[in-house]
């Protein structure tokens, strides 16, 4: 289990194929599915899950389906106040019906929701009442044309409604066909009351043999929607504008995979899975690599005009994920900058979720994708739908607002409906106006390279300066020639070189060592009147050298110091038999270059 997510289940009597959030109360979770028009006695249904309790998932309201037509394939919820919801599904009509030449695919009802008492904090609820007025079906309607004829195998396979923040923003959906003789993609706006529904259509695409594997719609402030789907190898945009009536253009292919157009068999090219809209500006790509080898994540980029798109992230999943069958995003709040947060889920063939992050920063542009944790065999059937809830960031003050957070629900065949609850936190903490995340983003890609660049250039000055200060103090060779930089009236006051020995003093100090070595054999006694004893010579040895090693000493310091110096690294003393000499080296590397030795040894 992902750290600080918690997971609640729940089974329910039929297999479960689509599922949805209220948009504007997270609390209730629509779920549908079915045994579809088969005799095993699986009913179809349709069921309300409420999920703030923290202890269990409790089901508050269901609508029983007729038992002859086809299960719930899509659903999602088209409106909702605070006493009712209305839901839209992808429901075949029965064999008789599609026979007779009408398919009513896309169905409406009208849930009413339980009346609720909670605490002052609202956290926690105390108690959970029946729903006021029950359920009823609204309406039938059959948008694709295929559902008006000869009997098919045409069904919905995909429902997608845009994001909204309140009661006053229309909910556009669009649905796109599966197995029909003409794929097609439609748009509209759900229209209903408490007693009936209808549909105003806004865009129907035509996508003759190919299929759409995917659908999102997303508004775009002060200009209507934009409707994006993609097919195995293509991605593409419609503009919808904001006033009922206008002209609306024909499809933009923004993007196209490289293999499409190449010699490579189609089954072994990648394939698009699933779209959704991150911003306006930005599509999350699911996308399989062939023989289940392989998923990536793709972040496309739309110019300005929506007119093209560019990859500018991709990221390959764990080795755990070898293909996809589900995608989610919600986007979560943002600060005043302008910059936010994108939770990211992803459903594995093997009943799996992956979650990641992405972080938007209005300068530095959409950054990369961090892993937040593997949910590990979720379902024990296929897994068939996840969705996430849709965050609206609190009206209060941080410090004010009760915890808050996401949930994701996913659905499966198993029969069995789970909810992962993610608590978000505000960030930063100090902000008055913070913005809510899942986990804290790392520091952009800009800001790691200014702060290379930065400290690159700090290094390189100081040693630049270093290199000029020791050229013009001469303490290293005129490399830069940094010394003649400087006019003569400058370079009086601050090229001081250091200190060196005067070749007199030099002279002065080299003939005293001599002169002291020399003398040193002297203060051996010689008037013995009979042989010294061997330890009694070594003794007289070691005073003469001690004595003569004294006076050398004696002699550099005085010299040094005489110079303003410090007493001379290393004394060469070299002993010719006919003559002595001696040397000073003031440096280490001086007496290295110049081979020279100095050694000490005991007297036998």
């Amino acid at each position: 289990m992902t750290p600080n997510v918690s997971q609640l289940r729940k089974k329910l009597g039929y297999p479960l194929y689509g599922a949805d959030f209220d948009p504007l109360n997270p609390d209730f979770l629509l779920v549908g599915g079915g045994g579809g028009s088969s005799s095993t006695g699986v009913p179809n249904k349709i069921s309300l899950i409420d999920t703030s309790r923290r202890d269990e998932l409790h089901e508050v309201a269901e609508v029983e389906l007729a038992k002859d037509e086809d299960s719930v394939t899509t659903l999602a919820v088209a409106s909702s106040t605070e006493h009712a919801l209305t839901a839209i599904a992808g429901i075949n009509s029965s064999d008789a019906e599609q026979a007779a030449g009408k398919n009513e695919h896309l169905r409406s009802f009208r849930i009413s929701l339980p009346a609720r008492k909670r605490k002052v904090d609202g956290t926690n609820v105390e108690k959970i009442e029946s729903p006021n007025r029950g359920t009823q079906a609204l309406g039938k309607n059959a948008l694709f044309k295929s559902a008006n004829g000869p009997k098919n195998e045409t069904y919905q396979r995909v429902l997608a409604t845009s994001r909204i923040k309140s009661r006053s923003e229309a909910r556009i959906a669009a649905i796109a066909t599966g197995l029909a003789p003409e794929n097609e993609v439609v748009v509209f706006q759900p229209v209903s009351n408490a007693v009936t529904s209808t549909v105003d259509e806004i865009s129907r695409i035509s996508l003759g043999k190919k299929e759409a594997a995917d659908v999102d719609v997303v508004p775009i402030e002060g200009n209507g929607h934009c409707l994006a789907y993609c097919t195995d190898d293509a991605v593409f945009l419609q503009q919808l504008p904001r006033t009922k009536g206008s002209r609306i253009e024909a499809p933009v292919k923004v993007y196209e995979t490289v293999e499409s157009t190449s010699s490579v068999a189609p089954s072994r090219r990648p394939k698009f899975r699933a779209l959704r809209f991150i911003s306006p500006r930005y599509i999350l790509l699911l996308q399989n690599k062939p023989a289940r080898t392989g998923t990536s994540l793709i972040i496309l980029k739309l110019s300005s005009d929506m007119s093209s798109g560019r990859i500018t992230l991709k990221k390959a999943l764990g080795k755990s994920t070898k293909a996809a069958v589900g995608l989610d995003v919600c986007p979560l709040s943002s600060n005043p900058a302008g910059d936010f947060q994108t939770i990211i889920a992803v459903a594995t063939q093997e009943s799996s979720i992956e979650l990641l992050t992405i972080d938007y920063n209005n300068t530095a542009g959409m950054g990369r994708f961090n892993n937040v944790g593997f949910l590990r065999d979720v379902h024990s059937g296929p897994l068939t739908r996840i969705v996430f809830s849709n965050f609206i960031k609190p009206s209060t003050p941080a410090n004010k607002t009760p915890p808050q957070h996401v949930r994701l629900a996913s659905v499966g065949v198993d029969q069995t409906v789970v909810v992962q609850n993610m608590p978000l936190r505000p960030w930063p903490v100090e902000s008055h106006t913070p913005r809510y995340i899942l986990q804290e983003p790392p520091a952009s890609t800009l800001q790691t390279s200014i702060n290379i660049f930065i400290a690159f250039f700090v290094i390189t000055l100081v040693a630049f300066l270093m290199q000029v200060f020791c050229e013009i103090r001469g303490a290293l060779p005129p490399t830069l020639g940094a010394a003649n930089w400087l006019s003569p009236r400058v370079s009086s006051l601050i090229a001081q070189p250091y200190p060196s020995l005067s070749p007199s003093a030099a002279s002065s100090s080299i003939s005293s060592i001599i002169d002291a070595i020399s003398s040193a054999p002297g203060s051996i006694p010689t008037n013995i009147l009979e042989p010294p004893s061997l330890s009694a010579l070594q003794d007289q040895l070691s005073a003469a050298v001690a004595s003569a090693s004294y006076t050398v000493s004696s002699a550099a310091a005085g010299a040094a110091e005489s110079a303003g110096l410090k007493t001379p690294k290393a004394i060469v003393v070299r002993d010719t038999g006919s003559d002595v000499s001696a040397e000073l080296l003031h440096h280490d590397v001086e007496g290295r270059k110049r081979g020279d030795s100095a050694e000490m040894g005991g007297i036998d």
